[in-house]
């Protein structure tokens, strides 16, 4: 092997531990996400229930609001299950690469 190769190589290996720890990263921060889905929810769920007793007029804009968070954190959560998905996809030919 020469030195050119062994370098690469040694490239490659801090390539694929950066995209390793960016996907240890981006699990922690989807399942803070999918905590914050259930928190949400919960409160979405209390919510609506006050409403349904009260009709209450001051937490209808509460609960739109709390809608709109659960459906961003929604999106969130799907924008970071596709950019991990395509992390693996990236490591998996990362790794053929290193054990051709």
């Amino acid at each position: 092997m020469t030195m050119t190769m062994i370098a690469e190589l040694d490239q490659l290996e801090r390539k694929i531990q950066a995209a390793a720890k960016l996907l240890d990263r981006l699990r922690e921060e989807k399942h803070a996400l999918e905590r914050d889905n259930r928190e949400l929810k919960e409160r979405v769920r209390v919510l609506e229930n006050s409403v349904g007793k009260e009709r209450s007029s001051d937490l209808k804009p509460k609960l739109h609001e709390l809608e709109l968070e659960r459906t961003s954190l929604l999106d969130e959560r799907r924008a970071i299950a596709r950019r991990v998905e395509e992390m693996l996809v990236k490591l998996s030919i990362l790794e053929k690469a290193v054990h051709a």
